[in-house]
C-alpha cells in the first residue's frame, strides 16, 4: 500500500467508508487503556516533545470490518454507534439505521440519527448522509501520527485509525470545529465533559505511547487541575458517564456516593446572585469583578477550583482601547471523597440592566424606529442611557452616525481611564407614516370667498384654506413669484404640497380636495412643479421641430 503526504486537514469519517481492512485483525493494539488509573498521574509519565513536523499519511481508509457474526457489511462505524448511541436499530444488511446520541459529549445536546440522512442542524452538509453524526479520531488522527504513529508500521497506523478505543461517535458540527487539534487547541463546549475529554486523550496517547507537545500538556494539566481526582476513562466509558453528567454528577469518577448538591445549601459567593441558587448550573451576578465561592462557606472538607472561562478583551472601539467589564469563570466544589459534586458557571457584570432610548423609544434587540421628523433631526442629545451603573471615574459618550442604507447607527460608549468598558448600540430607522392624502379630503382652497379652481393667480398670497384636520400643520413659503404649501402630519411627515403662481400650477385639487397626481399618496415626496412641466412642453416641441425638419430634408433628398 503506498502512503502519500498531505497537509493536516478534518477529513470526516463517513458512512462511505465500508470495505474491510483485512490488516487490522492480525495486528494487536500495543498495550491498552489504563482505566481506573488516576490521570494526573499517567498524564505524567507521557514524554513531552515538540511537533514541529506538519504532515502526515492520512489516505481514504476504509472502515475494517468489524465481525459481528452475522454480516459482511457491518464495520467499524457501526459497532462505535451501536456502542455510543441509544435505541438502536439495523438494516437487513446489519448496519446500524437509526438511533439517538443523548446526550452528546462534546455539546450536551441530543442528536436523532437516521443512516444516510443529510441531517444540517447538526453540522452536516447537504450532500453528507452521515446523519449528522461522525465518528471522531478523540486524538485526532493526524496529532497521533505528529506524535509518534509515524514511526510505527502501515498496519499499526491502519489499526490505530479503526481502534474502537480511541473512536467516539459525536456531532458532526462539532468534529468539523475541532478538526485536527490537541487539547491546546480545542476542548468540548459542554464544560462537564472536558475533564473526561482530557482522560480520554491521555488514556489513548499512553496506550499508544504517544507524545505531548507543551503547549498540549499544560492544557491537559489545567484541565485536571478543576478535577485532581480523574480517572482515566475509556471511550466505552462515555456514554454512561455523559449521562450521569446530565443528571447532575461529578466529571470522571462518576457521582459520589456519600455527598450530594444538597450538602451545598449554605454556599455563598462573593456577590449576590441576580436570580438561582445552589442548585443552579449557571448565575449572574451585578458585580464590576470577577465573582468567586466563599469558602468559608463551604462544609469541612470541601473545597473549590476556580478558573477563568473568558474576560475583558482589547479591540479598538472609537479611537479607545476596550476591555469591556464581563467576567467569566467556572467554580468546580469538590467533596472530601475526591468527587467533583457541582459545577457552577459564574457570569458577573454591572451592566445587565443598561439600555438605551432614542428620541424616546427604547432600543431592543439592537434596533429602534422613530418617526420620521425625529429621525432627520436625531441627535446625540437625543440618546438617553436608562439602568445604568453607579461606578466612579466612568462617563457616557453618545454619537450618531448615518448609514449608507439611509438609517443610522446610535452608540453610547462607556469610558473609564480612556478605556470602554461597556457599550450600546442600534441601528435607527424612521417609522413608516400612518398617515397619507386621504387624511386631507376635508380640506378646500379659496380666493376672495370663492372656491379655486387650480388657475394661475397673478396674486398667489390671496389663496386661502379651511378644513385642515386638528394637529396638522402648514409650512408656507413664496420663492420667485411662487406661493409653496407644505401640509404636514403630526407625526412630521409632508403628505401634500400645493404650490401656486403666475405659471399654472401642477397640483389642481378636484371638487373633492384630491388631485390624480400619484405622489399626492407618498408621504414626504412633493408634487412637481409647474415649471418642470413647462419645461418638458419645450422639449418636446423642440423635438417635434426637429423630426419635421428631418423628415423635410429627406424627401427632398429623395427627389434629386
Amino acid at each position: 500500500m503506498m502512503n502519500r503526504f498531505i497537509p493536516l486537514s478534518a477529513v470526516a469519517l463517513s458512512a462511505a467508508m465500508l470495505m474491510p481492512l483485512s490488516a487490522q485483525a492480525a495486528v494487536n493494539d500495543p498495550t491498552s487503556i489504563p482505566t481506573g488509573e488516576s490521570a494526573v498521574r499517567v498524564l505524567s509519565t507521557l514524554a513531552v516533545a515538540d511537533q514541529t513536523d506538519k504532515s502526515s499519511d492520512r489516505k481514504d481508509h476504509d472502515w475494517a470490518n468489524a465481525a459481528d457474526g452475522k454480516h459482511a457489511a457491518y464495520n467499524t462505524r457501526d459497532l462505535v454507534l451501536d456502542r455510543d448511541l441509544s435505541g438502536t436499530t439495523h438494516k437487513a444488511n446489519g448496519r446500524v439505521a437509526t438511533g439517538t446520541l443523548d446526550p452528546e459529549p462534546y455539546t450536551g445536546g441530543t442528536v436523532h440519527f437516521v443512516q444516510g440522512k443529510a441531517n444540517k442542524a447538526e453540522g452536516g452538509s447537504a450532500s453528507a448522509t452521515d446523519g449528522g453524526i461522525q465518528i471522531d479520531h478523540v486524538v485526532a488522527y493526524a496529532e497521533a501520527y505528529n506524535s509518534g504513529l509515524k514511526d510505527r508500521t502501515e498496519e499499526q497506523r491502519d489499526a490505530y485509525y479503526t481502534d474502537p478505543d480511541a473512536l467516539l461517535a459525536v456531532q458532526a458540527r462539532a468534529n468539523n470545529a475541532k478538526k485536527d487539534a490537541d487539547a491546546a487547541g480545542w476542548m468540548p463546549s459542554w464544560d462537564a465533559f472536558r475533564c473526561d475529554y482530557a482522560a480520554l486523550q491521555i488514556g489513548i496517547k499512553a496506550k499508544y505511547s504517544l507524545t505531548v507537545d507543551q503547549k498540549e500538556h499544560d492544557a491537559l494539566a489545567s484541565t485536571l487541575a478543576q478535577c485532581p481526582a480523574q480517572k482515566v476513562i475509556s471511550t466505552s466509558q462515555v456514554k454512561s458517564l455523559a449521562a450521569d453528567l446530565r443528571s447532575g454528577g461529578s466529571t470522571g469518577d462518576g457521582q459520589s456516593e456519600m455527598y450530594s448538591v444538597e450538602d451545598l445549601k449554605s454556599i455563598r459567593f462573593t456577590a449576590t446572585p441576580r436570580k438561582g441558587d445552589y442548585r443552579s448550573d449557571e448565575l449572574d451576578f451585578d458585580a464590576d469583578t470577577v465573582v468567586s465561592v466563599d469558602g468559608s462557606s463551604l462544609p469541612e472538607g470541601w473545597k473549590v477550583i476556580q478558573t477563568a472561562v473568558g474576560g475583558p478583551f482589547t479591540p479598538s472601539m472609537g479611537g479607545y482601547r476596550t476591555s469591556l467589564a464581563v467576567y467569566d469563570s467556572t467554580a468546580d466544589v469538590i467533596a472530601p471523597d475526591g468527587a467533583t459534586v457541582k459545577s457552577y458557571r459564574l457570569h458577573s457584570t454591572p451592566f445587565f440592566d443598561t439600555a438605551m432610548t432614542v428620541a424616546g423609544a427604547a432600543a431592543s434587540d439592537g434596533k429602534a424606529a422613530i418617526p420620521q421628523a425625529d429621525f432627520d433631526k436625531l441627535s446625540s442629545s437625543d440618546l438617553v442611557v436608562t439602568g445604568a451603573p453607579s461606578i466612579e471615574g466612568v462617563t457616557a459618550e453618545p454619537s450618531v452616525t448615518a448609514n449608507a442604507d439611509g438609517t443610522k447607527t446610535t452608540q453610547i460608549l462607556f469610558v473609564r481611564n480612556d478605556v470602554v468598558i461597556w457599550r450600546l448600540e442600534a441601528t435607527v430607522s424612521a417609522e413608516a407614516s400612518k398617515y397619507s392624502a386621504n387624511d386631507l379630503k376635508g380640506l378646500a382652497f379659496t380666493v376672495d370667498g370663492k372656491p379655486w379652481g387650480g388657475n394661475d393667480l397673478a396674486d398667489p398670497s390671496a389663496l386661502t384654506w379651511s378644513g385642515l384636520p386638528d394637529g396638522w400643520t402648514v409650512a408656507d413659503s413664496t420663492k420667485d413669484g411662487i406661493r409653496t404649501l407644505a401640509f404636514t402630519a403630526p407625526d412630521g411627515t409632508v403628505v401634500r404640497t400645493v404650490r401656486v403662481g403666475t405659471p399654472h400650477d401642477a397640483d389642481k385639487p378636484k371638487t373633492d380636495g384630491t388631485t390624480d397626481k400619484a405622489s399626492d399618496t407618498v408621504a414626504s415626496e412633493p408634487l412637481a412643479s409647474t415649471g418642470v412641466g413647462a419645461m418638458g412642453a419645450l422639449a418636446l416641441f423642440a423635438t417635434l421641430v426637429l423630426a419635421a425638419g428631418a423628415g423635410l430634408a429627406l424627401a427632398s433628398h429623395g427627389r434629386d
